[in-house]
């Protein structure tokens, strides 16, 4: 058992020992931030694959199907159709934005400075509570592999996390995610060849669960099972540190060929994950779902290639982990506060980024230590996000031209429905708040760009045509320059 702890505190050491050394290249918030036409696919591919795969898309698919079968992996499959949807249709679109590296300077370009500003503010709540649910499961997962309290595992991997992704910014997070993809995508087949093979081969687990664990419904109602999957699929799409990877990419080709490589290896990921939770309800290997997985882990596998899954593991939570955290103070930093002081200098830009990095650690760590339900906290993040930011996100890829009006009214009636629809109305017929959100949310939007987006382009369309003639008002001179 030495040996595995041995194997896992080397890795995290090495992460560590990563990020302060890319932390000594970070001499600028753009090197914080990495912006710049960085990467190419194969990166891109690593880097989004590990950051997306967390606690949620791992070790609770494996609880969920270990308590009620195959109803959530599949509706983890809209996540998979959504990446290739927008690998596919969406990411050429980053070309209409050369030099923007962060999702607030999407929007801002695109509808404005007060949406920028409201759209870091968002990101930065969606991203913390993302953080968060990576940090409940952490716990976990340092409690059954450690021994050590939840708690105490919780503050161990978000002061890793911390480190590494303070000192080095996103450049540091994305050399992270090269180790821990390597990690997740040979460590999770390993288990699952390992436990299958301990159970009496597939069949053997296949006959063990019981019959209702192959309807998707178990556990829940068809309605519950679509919204479900209509989560899945728009909770995460387009979040921030996935965007973030986009804006990045060397070449709008490369980045949709890696988005849709990444959407590709989840579909066989998420399988494997929720056959490990039908190996580990086969063996009988513990009572609580939650924690079947880890436990899995320790009965099956012998020294030493335990402690390269137990690495693994740990990854599996920090790859997703440093990305959103990274991603909450790009938004609140160079989205939010940017724009309100816009004569902020560039040291100053970089210690901010850093302390709302530490802070966001530890809002996360809070949110971690409250809420325990690590499915429940990323439902709770997403209402921050597909009902607010996600279409008018799409919009500007697709090349849309609407207005800050139509941002911040669909923002309004998503928001308010949401919140209405989850926390007064308590979930009509299993639906969550955030599909009714996003669907508002797109209606109001279709609507006021119908109304008025017209308008205000037909404005910039004069002033251009016309400047000899006319005296605009300071306001749609402004309009025009950032249009330019």
């Amino acid at each position: 058992m030495w040996l595995d702890i041995g194997i896992v505190i080397l890795y995290l050491a090495v992460l560590v020992g990563m990020g302060l050394r890319g932390g000594k290249n970070v001499k600028s918030a753009g090197d914080f931030t990495a912006s710049g036409s960085r990467y190419g696919t194969l990166v891109l591919f690593a880097s989004l694959g590990a950051s997306f795969i967390g606690g949620g898309y791992s070790s609770g698919n494996a609880a969920r199907a270990f308590e009620n079968g195959i109803g959530t992996t599949l509706t983890l499959f809209g996540f998979s159709l959504s990446m290739i949807l927008i690998g596919r249709f969406l990411v050429p679109g980053v070309g209409r934005f050369p030099g923007v590296s962060t999702v607030g300077g999407v929007i801002g370009q695109s509808y404005g400075r007060a949406a920028r500003i409201l759209s870091g503010f968002f990101i930065f709540l969606c991203s913390a509570g993302m953080v968060g649910a990576q940090m409940e499961a952490m716990g976990l997962v340092f409690h059954v592999l450690l021994g050590v309290e939840p708690h105490v595992g919780i503050l161990i991997g978000c002061g890793i996390v911390l480190v590494y992704s303070t000192a080095g910014g996103l450049q540091s997070v994305i050399a992270a995610d090269m180790v821990q993809f390597v990690l997740l995508a040979v460590g999770m087949p390993l288990l699952l060849v390992m436990g299958v093979h301990q159970a009496g081969g597939l069949s053997t687990v296949l006959q063990a669960v019981p019959v209702e664990y192959y309807n998707p419904f178990n556990g829940t109602t068809a309605v519950g099972f679509f919204s479900l999957f209509l989560t899945m699929m728009l909770g995460e799409a387009l979040a921030p540190p996935y965007t973030q990877r986009l804006l990045i990419g060397r070449s709008p080709k490369s980045t949709a060929r890696a988005t849709v490589l990444s959407g590709l290896f989840s579909l066989p990921f998420f399988v494997v994950t929720g056959l490990i939770g039908f190996t580990a309800y086969t063996l009988q290997v513990t009572d609580n779902p939650a924690i079947a997985m880890p436990v899995l882990l320790q009965q099956v596998l012998p020294v030493g290639v335990r402690g390269i899954v137990m690495a693994a593991m740990v990854s599996i939570i920090l790859s997703a982990a440093d990305g959103f955290l990274n991603s909450a103070a790009v938004g609140l930093v160079c989205d939010t506060l940017l724009p309100l002081h816009p004569n902020m200098s560039d040291k100053a830009q970089l210690r901010a980024l850093r302390w709302v990095n530490l802070l966001t650690g530890v809002a996360a760590i809070a949110v971690a230590f409250t809420v325990p339900d690590i499915f429940g906290i990323l439902v709770l993040a997403y209402s921050f996000w597909c009902p607010l930011i996600l279409v008018p996100l799409a919009a500007a890829f697709l090349g849309v031209k609407s207005n800050g009006r139509a941002f911040r009214y669909a923002l309004a009636a998503g928001l308010i429905s949401t919140l209405t629809w989850n926390y007064v109305l308590h979930r009509p017929w299993g639906i969550d708040g955030a599909v009714i959100g996003t669907l508002l949310n797109l209606i109001v939007f279709a609507l006021c760009t119908r109304a008025f987006g017209h308008e205000r382009i037909q404005r910039v369309q004069v002033w251009r045509d016309e400047r000899p003639r006319l005296h605009p008002p300071v306001r749609t001179v402004a309009y025009f320059d950032r249009r330019k």
